[in-house]
């Protein structure tokens, strides 16, 4: 899979970028990730330079997005609207954020985000320096997934 032209160029190339008033009209609308749409949320670039990539992202009720995303900068997000849950993967940490929680996701880090209410998840992310390496987003996480039960400790 390659990443879209816009990635790195929107609105302007980095040899053009100038300050910009970004309006709605403007944004890109892309779906992560494209190829399971039945699992997937909806995002709105508002700018992707050589340097950032800030967006924001619904995630339908009762909803997840899958697979595990895999970043090639640190993430932050901002919870704008209704409750989403993490986890990551490799070490079964999960997160429960509610309308102003942010997080911080280091690069490389693997995370799922999970809708379990009845309303609209609106997060607001950032990532520096680059969303993806030159393969794109991820096509599946292939690593063990680590859960924990209850307070028993992790699953084997």
């Amino acid at each position: 899979m390659t990443i879209p032209a816009y990635f790195g160029n929107f609105p302007f190339p980095p040899d053009e970028k100038r300050p910009h008033h970004l309006t709605a009209d403007r944004f890109k609308m892309f779906i992560y990730t494209g190829n399971k749409p039945y699992s997937s949320d909806l995002n709105y670039l508002l700018a992707s330079t050589d340097k950032m990539t800030t967006g924001i992202y619904q995630l339908a009720p009762g909803s997840n997005f899958d697979p595990a995303d895999i970043h090639a900068g640190d993430e932050v997000y901002y919870v704008l609207e209704g409750e989403v849950h993490l986890l990551n993967p490799e070490t079964g940490q999960t997160e429960r954020m509610g309308p102003g929680d942010s997080i911080l996701i280091p690069m490389g880090v693997p995370h799922r985000g999970y809708n379990f209410t009845d309303k609209a998840a609106v997060i607001l992310f950032c990532i520096a320096p680059r969303i993806w390496d030159e393969k794109g987003p991820p096509t599946g996480y292939f690593g063990a997934t680590r859960l924990f039960k209850s307070e028993r400790g992790a699953a084997e």
